[in-house]
Protein backbone atom coordinates (compact mmCIF):
# COMPACT_ATOMS: atom_id res chain seq x y z
CA UNK A 1 0.00 0.00 0.00
CA UNK A 2 1.54 3.66 -1.01
CA UNK A 3 0.28 6.64 -3.23
CA UNK A 4 0.38 5.41 -5.96
CA UNK A 5 -1.70 2.53 -5.10
CA UNK A 6 -4.27 4.67 -3.56
CA UNK A 7 -4.71 6.99 -6.66
CA UNK A 8 -5.93 3.87 -8.48
CA UNK A 9 -8.13 2.84 -6.20
CA UNK A 10 -11.83 3.46 -7.71
CA UNK A 11 -13.75 6.29 -5.20
CA UNK A 12 -15.93 3.88 -3.59
CA UNK A 13 -13.03 1.10 -2.85
CA UNK A 14 -11.03 4.12 -1.65
CA UNK A 15 -13.56 5.45 0.99
CA UNK A 16 -13.92 1.52 2.00
CA UNK A 17 -10.44 2.17 2.67
CA UNK A 18 -10.55 5.18 4.28
CA UNK A 19 -13.09 4.01 6.73
CA UNK A 20 -10.55 0.91 7.65
CA UNK A 21 -7.70 3.33 8.28
CA UNK A 22 -9.81 5.51 10.34
CA UNK A 23 -11.26 2.26 12.46
CA UNK A 24 -7.53 1.06 12.97
CA UNK A 25 -6.32 5.00 13.85
CA UNK A 26 -9.04 4.69 16.23
CA UNK A 27 -8.39 1.73 17.90
CA UNK A 28 -4.31 2.74 18.00
CA UNK A 29 -5.23 6.05 19.58
CA UNK A 30 -6.84 4.29 22.70
CA UNK A 31 -4.02 2.17 22.66
CA UNK A 32 -1.90 4.78 23.01
CA UNK A 33 -4.21 6.42 25.56
CA UNK A 34 -3.75 3.88 28.09
CA UNK A 35 -2.61 4.66 31.77
CA UNK A 36 -2.95 3.37 34.96
CA UNK A 37 -5.69 5.49 35.63
CA UNK A 38 -8.14 4.55 32.94
CA UNK A 39 -7.40 0.97 32.14
CA UNK A 40 -5.52 -2.34 33.92
CA UNK A 41 -1.92 -1.23 33.37
CA UNK A 42 -0.05 -1.51 36.74
CA UNK A 43 1.14 2.17 38.34
CA UNK A 44 4.94 0.72 37.23
CA UNK A 45 4.29 1.29 33.34
CA UNK A 46 4.07 5.11 34.19
CA UNK A 47 6.98 7.37 33.17
CA UNK A 48 8.96 8.83 35.84
CA UNK A 49 7.63 12.18 35.02
CA UNK A 50 4.83 11.08 35.39
CA UNK A 51 4.30 9.51 38.72
CA UNK A 52 2.94 11.25 41.31
CA UNK A 53 1.95 11.22 45.32
CA UNK A 54 -0.80 8.67 45.37
CA UNK A 55 -3.94 8.77 46.99
CA UNK A 56 -4.46 6.69 50.13
CA UNK A 57 -6.38 3.42 49.80
CA UNK A 58 -9.35 2.59 52.42
CA UNK A 59 -6.95 0.75 54.75
CA UNK A 60 -4.59 3.61 55.18
CA UNK A 61 -6.65 6.68 55.69
CA UNK A 62 -11.03 7.74 55.45
CA UNK A 63 -11.85 8.38 51.80
CA UNK A 64 -13.78 11.81 51.31
CA UNK A 65 -16.86 11.89 49.39
CA UNK A 66 -15.91 12.67 45.83
CA UNK A 67 -12.92 11.23 45.46
CA UNK A 68 -11.70 7.48 43.87
CA UNK A 69 -10.01 4.76 45.02
CA UNK A 70 -7.19 4.45 42.81
CA UNK A 71 -4.42 1.94 43.86
CA UNK A 72 -3.54 -0.58 40.88
CA UNK A 73 -2.89 -4.20 40.80
CA UNK A 74 0.95 -5.17 40.63
CA UNK A 75 -0.27 -6.64 37.50
CA UNK A 76 -2.40 -6.22 34.65
CA UNK A 77 -5.67 -7.55 35.15
CA UNK A 78 -7.19 -10.13 32.35
CA UNK A 79 -9.45 -8.62 29.94
CA UNK A 80 -12.63 -10.57 30.62
CA UNK A 81 -15.85 -11.61 28.17
CA UNK A 82 -18.94 -12.49 30.36
CA UNK A 83 -20.28 -14.17 30.42
CA UNK A 84 -17.30 -16.56 28.72
CA UNK A 85 -16.53 -19.89 30.52
CA UNK A 86 -13.94 -20.73 32.48
CA UNK A 87 -10.31 -21.34 30.96
CA UNK A 88 -7.17 -21.86 32.55
CA UNK A 89 -3.47 -20.88 30.43
CA UNK A 90 -1.80 -24.60 29.94
CA UNK A 91 0.76 -25.52 32.90
CA UNK A 92 3.93 -25.43 31.70
CA UNK A 93 5.96 -27.86 33.17
CA UNK A 94 9.02 -26.88 35.06
CA UNK A 95 12.32 -27.21 33.14
CA UNK A 96 15.25 -29.62 34.98
CA UNK A 97 18.27 -27.53 36.21
CA UNK A 98 20.36 -29.25 33.83
CA UNK A 99 18.52 -26.98 30.86
CA UNK A 100 21.30 -24.92 28.66
CA UNK A 101 24.56 -26.02 30.15
CA UNK A 102 23.89 -29.35 30.91
CA UNK A 103 24.92 -28.89 34.55
CA UNK A 104 23.12 -27.92 37.93
CA UNK A 105 23.96 -24.91 39.67
CA UNK A 106 26.34 -24.75 41.83
CA UNK A 107 30.00 -26.57 42.57
CA UNK A 108 30.28 -28.89 40.01
CA UNK A 109 31.43 -32.38 41.11
CA UNK A 110 35.47 -32.44 41.20
CA UNK A 111 36.31 -29.02 41.02
CA UNK A 112 38.36 -27.65 44.08
CA UNK A 113 36.46 -26.45 46.92
CA UNK A 114 37.48 -23.46 49.29
CA UNK A 115 37.28 -23.80 53.24
CA UNK A 116 36.60 -21.01 55.37
CA UNK A 117 39.61 -18.47 55.88
CA UNK A 118 38.27 -16.66 59.14
CA UNK A 119 39.32 -18.07 62.27
CA UNK A 120 36.03 -17.54 64.98
CA UNK A 121 37.15 -16.94 68.27
CA UNK A 122 34.64 -19.03 70.39
CA UNK A 123 32.27 -17.70 73.05
CA UNK A 124 30.93 -20.98 74.08
CA UNK A 125 31.02 -24.66 74.31
CA UNK A 126 28.56 -27.00 74.41
CA UNK A 127 28.88 -30.77 75.07
CA UNK A 128 26.58 -33.33 73.45
CA UNK A 129 26.83 -36.62 74.94
CA UNK A 130 24.97 -40.03 74.28
CA UNK A 131 22.47 -40.90 76.98
CA UNK A 132 22.08 -44.37 75.80
CA UNK A 133 23.75 -47.37 74.69
CA UNK A 134 23.36 -48.29 70.82
CA UNK A 135 23.45 -51.69 71.16
CA UNK A 136 21.89 -52.90 74.72
CA UNK A 137 19.93 -49.86 75.20
CA UNK A 138 21.06 -49.16 78.69
CA UNK A 139 21.74 -45.55 80.43
CA UNK A 140 24.91 -44.77 79.79
CA UNK A 141 26.68 -43.40 83.43
CA UNK A 142 28.08 -39.77 83.45
CA UNK A 143 31.03 -41.18 84.83
CA UNK A 144 31.92 -43.73 81.93
CA UNK A 145 34.88 -43.10 79.91
CA UNK A 146 33.89 -40.73 77.11
CA UNK A 147 35.78 -38.32 74.44
CA UNK A 148 35.30 -36.08 71.19
CA UNK A 149 35.21 -37.02 68.37
CA UNK A 150 33.98 -34.33 66.49
CA UNK A 151 32.70 -30.69 66.48
CA UNK A 152 31.24 -27.71 64.74
CA UNK A 153 31.04 -24.08 65.63
CA UNK A 154 27.89 -22.58 65.35
CA UNK A 155 28.02 -18.59 64.70
CA UNK A 156 24.67 -16.76 66.27
CA UNK A 157 23.53 -13.59 67.44
CA UNK A 158 23.42 -13.34 71.41
CA UNK A 159 20.22 -12.45 73.58
CA UNK A 160 19.37 -9.39 74.03
CA UNK A 161 21.03 -7.83 77.37
CA UNK A 162 18.30 -5.26 78.81
CA UNK A 163 19.49 -1.53 78.35
CA UNK A 164 21.86 -2.61 75.86
CA UNK A 165 21.63 -1.39 71.91
CA UNK A 166 22.83 -3.29 69.36
CA UNK A 167 23.69 -6.99 68.06
CA UNK A 168 26.32 -9.03 69.36
CA UNK A 169 27.75 -12.17 68.12
CA UNK A 170 28.33 -15.81 70.16
CA UNK A 171 30.79 -18.39 68.73
CA UNK A 172 29.73 -21.84 70.16
CA UNK A 173 31.52 -25.17 69.63
CA UNK A 174 29.17 -28.03 69.87
CA UNK A 175 31.24 -31.24 70.61
CA UNK A 176 29.97 -34.57 70.11
CA UNK A 177 31.14 -37.10 72.45
CA UNK A 178 31.76 -41.10 71.63
CA UNK A 179 30.90 -42.58 75.35
CA UNK A 180 32.07 -46.46 76.19
CA UNK A 181 29.02 -48.66 77.69
CA UNK A 182 29.79 -51.25 80.25
CA UNK A 183 29.06 -53.58 77.37
CA UNK A 184 32.26 -52.79 75.80
CA UNK A 185 30.07 -50.67 72.78
CA UNK A 186 31.05 -47.15 72.34
CA UNK A 187 28.09 -44.71 71.84
CA UNK A 188 28.38 -41.74 69.93
CA UNK A 189 25.91 -38.79 69.86
CA UNK A 190 24.77 -37.53 66.79
CA UNK A 191 23.45 -34.09 65.92
CA UNK A 192 19.61 -34.27 64.51
CA UNK A 193 19.07 -34.30 61.15
CA UNK A 194 15.43 -34.51 59.52
CA UNK A 195 14.72 -36.72 56.70
CA UNK A 196 14.92 -36.52 53.10
CA UNK A 197 11.75 -34.71 51.88
CA UNK A 198 11.16 -34.62 48.20
CA UNK A 199 9.36 -31.87 47.83
CA UNK A 200 12.63 -30.18 49.27
CA UNK A 201 15.21 -31.74 47.16
CA UNK A 202 18.44 -30.98 48.46
CA UNK A 203 17.52 -28.55 51.27
CA UNK A 204 18.74 -30.13 54.23
CA UNK A 205 17.41 -29.60 57.83
CA UNK A 206 19.06 -30.28 60.51
CA UNK A 207 21.65 -29.09 64.09
CA UNK A 208 24.81 -29.16 62.19
CA UNK A 209 24.52 -25.89 60.49
CA UNK A 210 27.25 -22.89 60.75
CA UNK A 211 24.58 -20.26 60.32
CA UNK A 212 22.65 -20.42 64.33
CA UNK A 213 18.93 -19.41 63.73
CA UNK A 214 18.43 -15.94 64.73
CA UNK A 215 21.20 -15.33 62.91
CA UNK A 216 19.19 -17.15 59.74
CA UNK A 217 15.98 -14.98 60.85
CA UNK A 218 17.91 -11.79 60.02
CA UNK A 219 19.19 -13.00 56.82
CA UNK A 220 15.96 -14.10 56.04
CA UNK A 221 14.65 -10.67 56.74
CA UNK A 222 17.46 -9.19 54.49
CA UNK A 223 16.92 -11.58 51.72
CA UNK A 224 13.45 -11.22 51.36
CA UNK A 225 11.92 -7.96 53.38
CA UNK A 226 14.93 -5.77 52.53
CA UNK A 227 15.30 -7.12 49.25
CA UNK A 228 19.20 -7.51 49.14
CA UNK A 229 20.71 -10.48 47.06
CA UNK A 230 22.86 -13.21 48.57
CA UNK A 231 26.17 -11.31 47.06
CA UNK A 232 24.89 -7.97 48.87
CA UNK A 233 24.08 -9.39 52.40
CA UNK A 234 27.85 -11.36 51.85
CA UNK A 235 28.71 -7.65 51.77
CA UNK A 236 26.82 -6.11 54.95
CA UNK A 237 27.58 -9.10 57.14
CA UNK A 238 31.30 -8.48 56.03
CA UNK A 239 31.56 -4.45 56.34
CA UNK A 240 28.83 -4.08 59.48
CA UNK A 241 29.68 -7.21 61.54
CA UNK A 242 33.09 -8.20 59.77
CA UNK A 243 31.35 -12.27 59.68
CA UNK A 244 32.15 -13.77 56.59
CA UNK A 245 29.82 -16.18 54.90
CA UNK A 246 29.71 -17.35 51.20
CA UNK A 247 27.14 -16.94 48.91
CA UNK A 248 26.52 -20.35 49.37
CA UNK A 249 25.85 -20.78 52.67
CA UNK A 250 23.57 -17.79 52.75
CA UNK A 251 21.43 -19.09 50.08
CA UNK A 252 21.37 -22.77 51.69
CA UNK A 253 19.97 -21.03 55.17
CA UNK A 254 17.18 -18.88 53.30
CA UNK A 255 16.54 -22.04 52.08
CA UNK A 256 16.15 -24.38 55.24
CA UNK A 257 14.79 -21.75 56.78
CA UNK A 258 11.86 -22.28 54.35
CA UNK A 259 11.50 -25.95 55.09
CA UNK A 260 11.55 -25.30 58.98
CA UNK A 261 8.68 -22.98 57.88
CA UNK A 262 6.85 -25.40 55.74
CA UNK A 263 4.35 -26.89 58.58
CA UNK A 264 3.58 -23.11 58.92
CA UNK A 265 1.64 -22.88 56.13
CA UNK A 266 -1.72 -25.23 58.00
CA UNK A 267 -1.55 -22.84 60.63
CA UNK A 268 -1.79 -20.08 57.75
CA UNK A 269 -4.44 -21.74 55.90
CA UNK A 270 -6.67 -22.08 59.06
CA UNK A 271 -6.41 -18.62 60.14
CA UNK A 272 -7.59 -17.07 56.35
CA UNK A 273 -10.48 -19.53 55.76
CA UNK A 274 -11.71 -18.00 59.32
CA UNK A 275 -11.68 -14.68 58.50
CA UNK A 276 -14.92 -12.22 57.38
CA UNK A 277 -13.46 -10.99 54.52
CA UNK A 278 -10.47 -11.93 52.28
CA UNK A 279 -8.54 -10.38 49.29
CA UNK A 280 -7.40 -11.59 46.75
CA UNK A 281 -4.71 -11.01 43.95
CA UNK A 282 -2.42 -12.40 41.83
CA UNK A 283 0.82 -11.28 39.50
CA UNK A 284 3.24 -12.86 37.40
CA UNK A 285 6.31 -14.86 39.01
CA UNK A 286 8.86 -16.26 36.54
CA UNK A 287 10.57 -19.59 37.55
CA UNK A 288 13.60 -20.88 35.83
CA UNK A 289 12.43 -19.58 33.05
CA UNK A 290 8.66 -20.65 33.29
CA UNK A 291 5.53 -18.40 34.05
CA UNK A 292 4.48 -18.75 37.23
CA UNK A 293 2.05 -16.85 39.46
CA UNK A 294 2.63 -15.26 42.87
CA UNK A 295 -0.98 -15.38 44.61
CA UNK A 296 -1.66 -13.07 47.62
CA UNK A 297 -4.39 -14.03 50.21
CA UNK A 298 -4.63 -11.02 52.38
CA UNK A 299 -6.93 -10.14 55.92
CA UNK A 300 -6.18 -7.73 58.19
CA UNK A 301 -4.03 -10.11 60.36
CA UNK A 302 -2.88 -12.58 58.27
CA UNK A 303 -0.94 -13.11 54.34
CA UNK A 304 -1.15 -16.34 52.87
CA UNK A 305 1.57 -15.98 49.41
CA UNK A 306 1.59 -18.74 47.30
CA UNK A 307 3.47 -19.55 43.49
CA UNK A 308 1.81 -21.67 40.82
CA UNK A 309 -0.16 -21.65 37.48
CA UNK A 310 -2.82 -19.68 37.58
CA UNK A 311 -5.57 -21.83 37.73
CA UNK A 312 -9.13 -22.37 39.48
CA UNK A 313 -7.37 -25.46 41.66
CA UNK A 314 -4.87 -23.05 43.18
CA UNK A 315 -7.71 -21.28 45.04
CA UNK A 316 -9.43 -23.93 46.00
CA UNK A 317 -6.53 -26.06 47.03
CA UNK A 318 -5.14 -22.90 49.23
CA UNK A 319 -8.94 -22.35 50.77
CA UNK A 320 -9.38 -26.22 50.96
CA UNK A 321 -13.53 -25.32 49.98
CA UNK A 322 -14.24 -24.13 53.59
CA UNK A 323 -14.15 -20.53 52.84
CA UNK A 324 -17.85 -19.00 53.83
CA UNK A 325 -16.67 -15.77 54.24
CA UNK A 326 -16.49 -12.88 51.19
CA UNK A 327 -14.11 -13.00 48.24
CA UNK A 328 -12.88 -9.47 47.59
CA UNK A 329 -11.12 -9.23 44.30
CA UNK A 330 -10.44 -8.06 40.26
CA UNK A 331 -12.39 -9.11 37.30
CA UNK A 332 -10.32 -12.42 36.95
CA UNK A 333 -13.02 -15.37 35.74
CA UNK A 334 -11.45 -17.72 38.61
CA UNK A 335 -12.66 -15.25 41.36
CA UNK A 336 -15.95 -14.20 39.82
CA UNK A 337 -17.26 -17.98 39.73
CA UNK A 338 -17.22 -17.86 43.61
CA UNK A 339 -20.52 -17.37 45.15
CA UNK A 340 -19.65 -14.89 47.95
CA UNK A 341 -17.74 -12.50 46.40
CA UNK A 342 -17.35 -8.44 45.60
CA UNK A 343 -15.76 -6.69 42.65
CA UNK A 344 -12.86 -4.19 42.62
CA UNK A 345 -15.13 -0.29 41.83
CA UNK A 346 -11.65 1.10 41.14
CA UNK A 347 -10.81 -1.20 38.37
CA UNK A 348 -14.49 -0.63 37.17
CA UNK A 349 -13.98 2.97 37.26
CA UNK A 350 -10.36 2.92 34.73
CA UNK A 351 -12.49 0.64 32.14
CA UNK A 352 -14.98 3.16 32.09
CA UNK A 353 -12.21 6.13 32.07
CA UNK A 354 -10.73 4.25 29.44
CA UNK A 355 -14.10 4.30 27.18
CA UNK A 356 -14.61 7.94 28.21
CA UNK A 357 -11.68 8.78 26.45
CA UNK A 358 -11.69 7.09 23.63
CA UNK A 359 -11.12 8.89 20.28
CA UNK A 360 -14.49 7.26 19.18
CA UNK A 361 -17.24 10.29 19.60
CA UNK A 362 -19.86 7.95 20.20
CA UNK A 363 -18.20 5.52 22.65
CA UNK A 364 -16.74 8.29 24.67
CA UNK A 365 -19.77 9.95 25.54
CA UNK A 366 -21.39 6.75 26.35
CA UNK A 367 -18.74 5.63 28.66
CA UNK A 368 -18.84 9.60 30.05
CA UNK A 369 -22.31 9.18 31.09
CA UNK A 370 -21.74 5.46 32.80
CA UNK A 371 -18.28 6.67 34.56
CA UNK A 372 -20.21 9.52 36.34
CA UNK A 373 -23.50 7.28 37.04
CA UNK A 374 -20.85 4.94 38.73
CA UNK A 375 -18.62 7.84 40.58
CA UNK A 376 -22.18 9.10 42.01
CA UNK A 377 -23.31 5.90 43.74
CA UNK A 378 -19.14 5.49 45.21
CA UNK A 379 -19.60 8.99 46.49
CA UNK A 380 -22.85 7.69 48.13
CA UNK A 381 -21.60 4.63 49.48
CA UNK A 382 -18.89 6.61 50.86
CA UNK A 383 -21.21 9.37 52.72
CA UNK A 384 -23.45 6.77 53.68
CA UNK A 385 -20.43 5.50 55.56
CA UNK A 386 -20.30 8.61 57.54
CA UNK A 387 -23.38 9.40 58.06
CA UNK A 388 -26.26 6.58 57.27
CA UNK A 389 -29.15 8.07 54.75
CA UNK A 390 -32.64 8.16 55.93
CA UNK A 391 -33.77 6.47 52.46
CA UNK A 392 -32.14 3.14 51.75
CA UNK A 393 -29.77 3.85 48.70
CA UNK A 394 -30.92 1.45 46.37
CA UNK A 395 -34.12 3.17 46.39
CA UNK A 396 -32.70 6.60 46.48
CA UNK A 397 -30.72 6.07 43.32
CA UNK A 398 -33.13 3.79 41.78
CA UNK A 399 -33.48 5.98 38.62
CA UNK A 400 -29.45 6.36 37.96
CA UNK A 401 -29.21 2.09 38.32
CA UNK A 402 -31.88 2.37 35.93
CA UNK A 403 -30.48 4.17 33.66
CA UNK A 404 -26.79 2.93 33.76
CA UNK A 405 -28.27 -0.88 33.12
CA UNK A 406 -30.12 0.39 30.19
CA UNK A 407 -26.79 1.52 29.05
CA UNK A 408 -25.23 -1.42 29.51
CA UNK A 409 -28.15 -3.82 27.94
CA UNK A 410 -27.86 -1.38 24.66
CA UNK A 411 -25.09 -1.87 24.21
CA UNK A 412 -24.25 -5.39 24.71
CA UNK A 413 -23.87 -6.04 20.93
CA UNK A 414 -21.91 -2.87 20.15
CA UNK A 415 -20.12 -3.08 17.47
CA UNK A 416 -16.88 -1.57 19.40
CA UNK A 417 -15.15 -4.21 20.93
CA UNK A 418 -14.09 -2.22 24.24
CA UNK A 419 -17.53 -0.74 25.00
CA UNK A 420 -19.16 -4.57 24.22
CA UNK A 421 -16.24 -6.34 26.61
CA UNK A 422 -16.97 -3.71 29.76
CA UNK A 423 -21.02 -4.05 29.15
CA UNK A 424 -21.02 -7.55 29.36
CA UNK A 425 -19.14 -7.84 32.05
CA UNK A 426 -21.49 -5.54 34.42
CA UNK A 427 -24.16 -7.38 33.10
CA UNK A 428 -22.20 -10.36 34.04
CA UNK A 429 -21.59 -9.50 37.72
CA UNK A 430 -24.52 -7.49 38.03
CA UNK A 431 -25.75 -8.08 41.67
CA UNK A 432 -22.11 -8.60 43.05
CA UNK A 433 -21.02 -5.10 41.79
CA UNK A 434 -24.13 -3.37 43.13
CA UNK A 435 -23.92 -5.19 46.83
CA UNK A 436 -21.71 -2.47 48.23
CA UNK A 437 -24.87 0.30 47.49
CA UNK A 438 -27.16 -2.37 49.78
CA UNK A 439 -24.39 -2.82 52.40
CA UNK A 440 -22.36 0.50 52.36
CA UNK A 441 -19.78 -0.76 54.80
CA UNK A 442 -18.63 -3.71 52.61
CA UNK A 443 -15.44 -2.49 51.36
CA UNK A 444 -15.26 -1.12 47.40
CA UNK A 445 -12.03 -1.78 46.35
CA UNK A 446 -9.15 -4.39 46.45
CA UNK A 447 -6.45 -2.65 47.67
CA UNK A 448 -5.67 -4.65 50.37
CA UNK A 449 -4.27 -7.44 48.34
CA UNK A 450 -2.56 -5.16 45.58
CA UNK A 451 -0.53 -3.33 48.40
CA UNK A 452 0.48 -6.65 50.08
CA UNK A 453 1.98 -7.58 46.26
CA UNK A 454 3.43 -4.13 45.87
CA UNK A 455 6.87 -5.61 47.83
CA UNK A 456 7.19 -8.65 46.05
CA UNK A 457 6.42 -7.46 42.77
CA UNK A 458 9.70 -4.94 43.11
CA UNK A 459 11.73 -8.13 44.51
CA UNK A 460 10.44 -10.08 41.51
CA UNK A 461 11.85 -7.18 39.28
CA UNK A 462 14.94 -7.08 40.93
CA UNK A 463 15.63 -10.74 41.41
CA UNK A 464 13.84 -11.87 38.07
CA UNK A 465 11.74 -14.82 40.07
CA UNK A 466 13.11 -18.17 41.44
CA UNK A 467 15.24 -20.29 39.87
CA UNK A 468 13.22 -24.03 41.12
CA UNK A 469 10.31 -25.28 42.69
CA UNK A 470 12.52 -25.23 46.54
CA UNK A 471 13.12 -21.88 46.16
CA UNK A 472 9.72 -20.58 45.06
CA UNK A 473 8.08 -22.90 47.91
CA UNK A 474 10.65 -21.12 50.44
CA UNK A 475 9.95 -17.48 48.88
CA UNK A 476 6.29 -17.89 49.26
CA UNK A 477 5.96 -19.58 52.69
CA UNK A 478 8.86 -17.13 54.25
CA UNK A 479 6.95 -13.76 52.79
CA UNK A 480 3.43 -15.62 54.32
CA UNK A 481 5.21 -15.25 57.68
CA UNK A 482 7.14 -12.09 57.37
CA UNK A 483 3.63 -10.51 56.10
CA UNK A 484 2.00 -12.11 58.85
CA UNK A 485 4.50 -10.73 61.77
CA UNK A 486 4.22 -7.24 60.82
CA UNK A 487 0.69 -7.61 60.54
CA UNK A 488 0.44 -8.65 64.10
CA UNK A 489 3.05 -6.45 65.41
CA UNK A 490 5.65 -9.08 66.00
CA UNK A 491 9.27 -9.01 65.05
CA UNK A 492 9.80 -11.33 62.26
CA UNK A 493 13.32 -12.72 62.08
CA UNK A 494 12.89 -13.23 65.76
CA UNK A 495 10.18 -15.13 65.47
CA UNK A 496 11.43 -16.84 62.70
CA UNK A 497 14.59 -17.61 65.38
CA UNK A 498 12.42 -19.67 67.25
CA UNK A 499 10.91 -21.16 64.41
CA UNK A 500 14.45 -22.15 63.00
CA UNK A 501 15.51 -23.53 66.05
CA UNK A 502 12.76 -25.63 67.12
CA UNK A 503 12.86 -27.38 63.31
CA UNK A 504 16.85 -28.34 63.39
CA UNK A 505 16.17 -30.36 66.53
CA UNK A 506 12.95 -31.81 65.27
CA UNK A 507 10.70 -30.27 67.85
CA UNK A 508 7.05 -29.03 67.32
CA UNK A 509 7.16 -25.38 65.96
CA UNK A 510 6.04 -22.48 67.58
CA UNK A 511 2.18 -21.17 67.30
CA UNK A 512 2.17 -17.83 65.14
CA UNK A 513 2.01 -14.99 66.84
CA UNK A 514 -1.37 -13.87 68.39
CA UNK A 515 -3.80 -11.85 66.53
CA UNK A 516 -4.13 -8.07 68.43
CA UNK A 517 -7.08 -7.83 70.33
CA UNK A 518 -8.12 -4.52 68.17
CA UNK A 519 -7.35 -6.61 64.68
Amino acid sequence: MDDEWLKKLPAELLLEVSKRLLHDVKELQDRLNQNPANSSRPPSTKAPWEKGREPAGENEAPVKPGATETAESSAPAPETTPPAPETSPPVTERPSPRKGTGKPPGRQAGSPGHGRTQKLVVTDNCMHRPETCAVCGGALAEEAESQAYTAWDEIDIAPPVEGAIGLMFNVTRHTLLEVRCACGHVSRAKPWRAPNDAQWGKVELGEWRLVGPRLAGVIVLLALRMRLSRARIRELLQDVFDLTLSTGVIDETIREAGRASFPLEDALVADIVQVAQLHVDETSWPEAGVLLWLWALVSTSTALYLIGPRTREMLDNALQDGYTGILISDGYVVYRTWENCLRCWPHLLRKLRGLAESSDGRVSRVGQEMEGILTALMDAIYAARIEPSPQALPERYAAEVKRFRHLCEGHQTDEHPALRRVVREFLYDWKVILRPLAEPLLPLSNNAAEQALRHWVISRNISHGTRSEEGSRASALLASVIETCCRRGTSAWQYLGTVIAAARKGLQLPALPAIPAAA
